[in-house]
């Protein structure tokens, strides 16, 4: 009952690390800067990266640690909510629209969620690192428990000690 509700006690979560979905920043997109992107050719996927990049005055050329950060952060992150206008080029005609852009994190995310394929969960790990939980910063457990303090400490204060300094204690 006293587990850190975010992590379920574990002290640690696994999530998805930037320097693991760009592993090679001196790429371009066009060039499979973002790895988990690596398998997608097709021609509608690069005019949405076309679209992006011309949002951004931006060759898609361009190496990646070269982008602005905005433009990192959205390609990462997504628009979060914002539209971005977009164009679609068919039977030699361009039609352009506008919507929001997911951006790679929160579809793998979403991807890991819904999925039920153990070999597809697998595949997306391999843009996850463990970090410590962001709400008990590994202590794993709820605020109201470590909010109990003996002789001024909590009990993951305590549990940290060597043996030594909790016979001292």
């Amino acid at each position: 009952q006293g587990a850190c509700s975010t992590c379920n006690g574990l002290g640690s979560m696994m999530v998805f690390d930037p320097d693991l979905i760009v592993p090679d920043p001196t790429l371009s997109l066009r060039d499979g800067a973002i790895a988990p992107w690596e398998n997608r050719h097709s021609i509608y996927f690069y005019q949405v990266l076309d679209a992006i990049t011309q949002h951004f005055h931006v060759n898609i050329y361009t190496p990646f640690n070269e982008f602005p950060e905005a433009l990192k952060d959205l390609l990462l992150y997504g628009s979060k909510g914002n539209a971005i206008a977009f164009f679609l080029e068919r039977d030699g005609r361009r039609y352009t629209y506008s919507r929001p852009f997911e951006g790679v994190i929160p579809n793998l995310e979403r991807r890991y969620k819904e999925t039920r394929s153990h070999q597809a969960r697998e595949e997306i790990e391999r843009f996850m690192n463990v970090r410590p939980c962001p709400s008990c910063h590994g202590a794993r457990l709820k605020p109201e428990s470590l909010a109990v303090r003996v002789g001024g400490e909590s009990i993951h204060q305590v549990c940290r000690h060597s043996v030594a300094k909790l016979h001292d204690f």
